[in-house]
Protein backbone atom coordinates (compact mmCIF):
# COMPACT_ATOMS: atom_id res chain seq x y z
CA UNK A 1 0.00 0.00 0.00
CA UNK A 2 2.99 1.94 0.74
CA UNK A 3 4.55 1.79 -2.58
CA UNK A 4 0.53 2.62 -4.15
CA UNK A 5 0.27 5.74 -2.43
CA UNK A 6 4.28 7.26 -3.35
CA UNK A 7 3.05 6.19 -6.94
CA UNK A 8 -0.63 7.83 -6.95
CA UNK A 9 1.42 10.98 -5.32
CA UNK A 10 3.37 11.74 -8.76
CA UNK A 11 0.61 10.60 -11.33
CA UNK A 12 -0.68 13.19 -13.20
CA UNK A 13 -4.48 14.54 -13.10
CA UNK A 14 -6.42 17.21 -15.29
CA UNK A 15 -7.41 19.33 -12.51
CA UNK A 16 -7.23 23.12 -12.04
CA UNK A 17 -8.65 26.40 -10.52
CA UNK A 18 -12.26 25.63 -12.56
CA UNK A 19 -13.58 23.62 -14.95
CA UNK A 20 -16.32 24.86 -17.79
CA UNK A 21 -18.03 27.22 -16.65
CA UNK A 22 -21.39 28.85 -18.11
CA UNK A 23 -21.44 32.21 -19.06
CA UNK A 24 -24.28 34.65 -17.33
CA UNK A 25 -26.40 35.61 -20.57
CA UNK A 26 -29.02 38.16 -20.82
CA UNK A 27 -31.18 36.45 -22.36
CA UNK A 28 -31.66 33.50 -20.11
CA UNK A 29 -34.84 34.35 -19.15
CA UNK A 30 -36.29 34.52 -22.68
CA UNK A 31 -37.52 32.02 -25.47
CA UNK A 32 -35.67 29.04 -25.91
CA UNK A 33 -32.63 28.83 -28.47
CA UNK A 34 -33.08 27.40 -31.73
CA UNK A 35 -30.54 27.48 -34.11
CA UNK A 36 -30.71 25.58 -37.54
CA UNK A 37 -27.83 28.13 -39.41
CA UNK A 38 -24.76 28.86 -37.25
CA UNK A 39 -21.55 30.90 -38.60
CA UNK A 40 -18.26 30.59 -36.69
CA UNK A 41 -16.22 33.12 -36.61
CA UNK A 42 -12.06 33.23 -36.55
CA UNK A 43 -11.04 32.54 -32.79
CA UNK A 44 -8.59 34.70 -31.39
CA UNK A 45 -5.86 35.26 -29.23
CA UNK A 46 -7.13 37.10 -25.70
CA UNK A 47 -3.75 39.51 -24.56
CA UNK A 48 -2.55 41.83 -21.98
CA UNK A 49 -0.95 44.63 -22.95
CA UNK A 50 0.67 45.47 -19.27
CA UNK A 51 2.37 43.51 -16.38
CA UNK A 52 -1.24 42.34 -15.03
CA UNK A 53 -1.51 39.45 -17.07
CA UNK A 54 -5.14 40.01 -17.13
CA UNK A 55 -7.32 40.77 -19.98
CA UNK A 56 -10.94 41.13 -20.48
CA UNK A 57 -13.20 39.46 -22.63
CA UNK A 58 -14.78 41.82 -25.46
CA UNK A 59 -18.13 39.79 -25.86
CA UNK A 60 -18.80 38.84 -21.72
CA UNK A 61 -16.71 41.08 -20.07
CA UNK A 62 -14.98 37.70 -18.47
CA UNK A 63 -11.31 38.73 -17.11
CA UNK A 64 -9.06 36.32 -17.49
CA UNK A 65 -5.98 35.40 -16.50
CA UNK A 66 -3.46 35.34 -19.68
CA UNK A 67 -0.03 33.47 -20.05
CA UNK A 68 1.80 33.27 -23.59
CA UNK A 69 -0.50 32.15 -26.60
CA UNK A 70 1.73 30.53 -29.36
CA UNK A 71 1.01 31.30 -33.13
CA UNK A 72 -1.50 28.94 -34.48
CA UNK A 73 -2.74 28.44 -30.93
CA UNK A 74 -6.20 30.12 -31.59
CA UNK A 75 -6.79 28.07 -34.99
CA UNK A 76 -6.43 24.83 -33.48
CA UNK A 77 -9.12 25.23 -30.82
CA UNK A 78 -10.81 26.65 -33.40
CA UNK A 79 -10.84 23.34 -35.57
CA UNK A 80 -11.16 21.82 -32.32
CA UNK A 81 -14.85 23.16 -32.04
CA UNK A 82 -15.96 23.36 -35.74
CA UNK A 83 -15.01 20.01 -36.22
CA UNK A 84 -17.27 18.28 -33.64
CA UNK A 85 -20.16 21.44 -34.74
CA UNK A 86 -19.77 20.13 -37.71
CA UNK A 87 -20.25 16.53 -37.13
CA UNK A 88 -23.32 16.99 -35.15
CA UNK A 89 -24.98 17.24 -37.99
CA UNK A 90 -27.55 19.23 -35.97
CA UNK A 91 -26.72 22.74 -37.69
CA UNK A 92 -25.64 24.09 -40.72
CA UNK A 93 -22.39 25.96 -40.62
CA UNK A 94 -20.57 28.28 -42.04
CA UNK A 95 -16.89 28.00 -41.08
CA UNK A 96 -14.33 30.52 -40.62
CA UNK A 97 -12.87 30.81 -44.28
CA UNK A 98 -15.98 31.79 -45.37
CA UNK A 99 -17.21 34.11 -42.63
CA UNK A 100 -13.74 35.89 -42.15
CA UNK A 101 -14.34 38.34 -44.90
CA UNK A 102 -17.90 39.42 -43.84
CA UNK A 103 -16.58 39.77 -40.63
CA UNK A 104 -13.25 41.87 -41.43
CA UNK A 105 -15.46 44.48 -43.16
CA UNK A 106 -18.04 44.55 -40.61
CA UNK A 107 -15.48 45.30 -37.68
CA UNK A 108 -13.37 48.11 -40.36
CA UNK A 109 -16.98 49.88 -41.07
CA UNK A 110 -18.26 50.10 -37.48
CA UNK A 111 -14.82 49.94 -35.42
CA UNK A 112 -16.35 51.56 -32.43
CA UNK A 113 -19.25 49.23 -32.37
CA UNK A 114 -19.57 46.83 -29.62
CA UNK A 115 -18.22 43.24 -30.21
CA UNK A 116 -21.82 41.78 -29.67
CA UNK A 117 -23.28 44.24 -32.30
CA UNK A 118 -20.02 43.41 -34.31
CA UNK A 119 -21.04 39.95 -33.90
CA UNK A 120 -25.09 40.82 -34.90
CA UNK A 121 -24.23 42.84 -38.26
CA UNK A 122 -21.46 39.77 -39.36
CA UNK A 123 -25.06 37.40 -39.07
CA UNK A 124 -27.29 39.76 -40.45
CA UNK A 125 -24.93 39.63 -43.66
CA UNK A 126 -24.24 35.94 -43.86
CA UNK A 127 -28.38 35.15 -42.74
CA UNK A 128 -27.81 32.62 -39.68
CA UNK A 129 -29.43 32.39 -36.54
CA UNK A 130 -26.33 32.71 -34.52
CA UNK A 131 -22.51 33.54 -34.29
CA UNK A 132 -20.03 31.87 -32.61
CA UNK A 133 -16.92 33.73 -31.18
CA UNK A 134 -13.92 32.12 -29.58
CA UNK A 135 -11.08 33.62 -27.59
CA UNK A 136 -8.08 31.98 -26.37
CA UNK A 137 -6.14 33.62 -23.48
CA UNK A 138 -3.57 31.02 -21.99
CA UNK A 139 -2.37 28.00 -24.69
CA UNK A 140 0.95 26.69 -22.02
CA UNK A 141 2.60 23.80 -23.16
CA UNK A 142 4.07 21.25 -20.59
CA UNK A 143 7.43 21.07 -20.32
CA UNK A 144 8.94 17.67 -19.76
CA UNK A 145 7.86 14.16 -21.41
CA UNK A 146 4.16 12.76 -20.83
CA UNK A 147 5.38 10.52 -17.65
CA UNK A 148 7.74 13.13 -16.17
CA UNK A 149 6.64 16.63 -16.40
CA UNK A 150 8.47 19.74 -14.84
CA UNK A 151 5.80 22.18 -15.84
CA UNK A 152 1.94 21.32 -16.72
CA UNK A 153 0.24 22.32 -19.60
CA UNK A 154 -2.49 25.19 -18.92
CA UNK A 155 -5.17 26.59 -20.93
CA UNK A 156 -7.72 29.44 -20.40
CA UNK A 157 -10.69 29.23 -23.33
CA UNK A 158 -13.72 31.61 -23.51
CA UNK A 159 -16.76 30.75 -26.44
CA UNK A 160 -19.74 32.90 -26.77
CA UNK A 161 -22.82 32.46 -29.00
CA UNK A 162 -25.08 35.57 -30.19
CA UNK A 163 -28.50 35.15 -31.30
CA UNK A 164 -28.56 37.40 -34.69
CA UNK A 165 -32.34 37.94 -34.47
CA UNK A 166 -32.01 40.28 -31.00
CA UNK A 167 -27.96 40.49 -30.64
CA UNK A 168 -28.19 39.12 -27.49
CA UNK A 169 -25.55 36.71 -25.75
CA UNK A 170 -27.62 33.51 -25.50
CA UNK A 171 -24.88 31.16 -24.39
CA UNK A 172 -21.17 31.65 -23.29
CA UNK A 173 -18.79 29.08 -21.38
CA UNK A 174 -15.49 29.65 -19.93
CA UNK A 175 -12.27 26.77 -19.31
CA UNK A 176 -9.70 27.43 -17.25
CA UNK A 177 -7.05 24.16 -16.69
CA UNK A 178 -4.04 23.74 -15.44
CA UNK A 179 -2.79 19.91 -15.20
CA UNK A 180 -2.12 19.02 -11.81
CA UNK A 181 -0.84 15.61 -9.75
CA UNK A 182 -3.25 12.84 -8.55
CA UNK A 183 -2.38 13.67 -5.28
CA UNK A 184 -2.88 17.61 -5.61
CA UNK A 185 -6.65 16.89 -6.43
CA UNK A 186 -7.88 13.42 -5.85
CA UNK A 187 -11.22 14.36 -6.47
CA UNK A 188 -11.08 14.59 -10.35
CA UNK A 189 -9.33 11.11 -10.76
CA UNK A 190 -12.06 10.50 -13.85
CA UNK A 191 -10.77 12.73 -16.04
CA UNK A 192 -6.89 11.44 -15.38
CA UNK A 193 -7.66 7.84 -15.76
CA UNK A 194 -9.63 8.94 -19.23
CA UNK A 195 -6.08 10.25 -20.55
CA UNK A 196 -4.17 7.09 -19.86
CA UNK A 197 -2.54 8.11 -16.23
CA UNK A 198 0.27 11.03 -18.29
CA UNK A 199 0.77 14.45 -18.75
CA UNK A 200 -1.27 16.03 -21.47
CA UNK A 201 -0.26 18.67 -23.87
CA UNK A 202 -1.80 21.93 -24.11
CA UNK A 203 -3.52 20.56 -27.25
CA UNK A 204 -4.99 17.72 -25.44
CA UNK A 205 -6.32 19.70 -22.43
CA UNK A 206 -7.87 22.14 -24.99
CA UNK A 207 -9.31 19.25 -26.82
CA UNK A 208 -10.86 18.40 -23.58
CA UNK A 209 -12.12 21.97 -23.02
CA UNK A 210 -14.22 21.87 -25.82
CA UNK A 211 -15.61 18.99 -24.77
CA UNK A 212 -16.73 19.67 -21.97
CA UNK A 213 -17.63 23.35 -23.12
CA UNK A 214 -19.85 21.65 -25.80
CA UNK A 215 -22.34 20.01 -23.13
CA UNK A 216 -24.03 22.90 -22.61
CA UNK A 217 -24.16 24.27 -25.71
CA UNK A 218 -27.69 24.89 -27.33
CA UNK A 219 -29.39 21.94 -29.76
CA UNK A 220 -25.87 19.97 -29.12
CA UNK A 221 -26.98 16.87 -27.58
Amino acid sequence: MAHLAAFCAVLPLLAGCASSTPVRTAASSKEPVVLKRVAVVPFEKLTSDDASRMARCPVSGTVFTTCDVPQNADLTVQEFFLERLEKSGRYSVIPPYQSDTVYRKVKVDSPKAPAAQQLRETGKALEVDGVVAGYVACFRERVGYKYSAERPASVALGIYLIRVSDGELVWGSVYEKTQQSLSENILQASTFFGRGLKWVTAGELAEDGVDEMLKTFPGYR
